[in-house]
């Protein structure tokens, strides 16, 4: 079961993925949807995931490995920077490789913190 969870999300996580590459112009579409992703996938594996589906952790499994990660992607990110510095434009993929390394980990700060904290309110309650 868990495997095909994962394909199906998988699918809809590709098919976000190319709708979301519409918005701006390569690679600042890759930078935008894998920061995106650094910031939801905490938040659906440490809060929301584990509301929605109880104590079914293949469900948990499909979205957060199925769908975040065929949204996000290393593969585009890498050939990004590399087209970019391959067209001479080494200062913008410099920027870019610091704001997509240093943004991801921020972004995943910020959901996970986030998680904790909506964990708390609840608790609280």
């Amino acid at each position: 079961m868990t495997d095909l969870l994962v394909a199906i999300f998988g699918f809809w996580g590709g098919v976000a993925r190319l709708y979301g590459t519409q918005l701006l112009g390569s690679p600042w579409n890759t930078l935008l949807i894998n920061l995106l992703g650094a910031f939801l996938l905490p938040l659906w594996n440490n809060f929301f995931g584990t509301r929605l589906v109880k104590n079914r952790k293949w469900l948990l499994v499909g979205v957060g490995t199925g769908f975040f990660g065929a949204f996000t992607t290393f593969s585009s990110f890498c050939l990004d920077f590399v087209k970019l510095m391959m067209a001479d434009r080494q200062v913008t993929a410099i920027l870019y490789l610091i704001i997509s390394m240093i943004g991801g980990i921020l972004a995943a700060w910020l959901g996970t913190t986030l998680a904790q904290r909506l964990e708390m309110k609840v608790m609280d309650f």
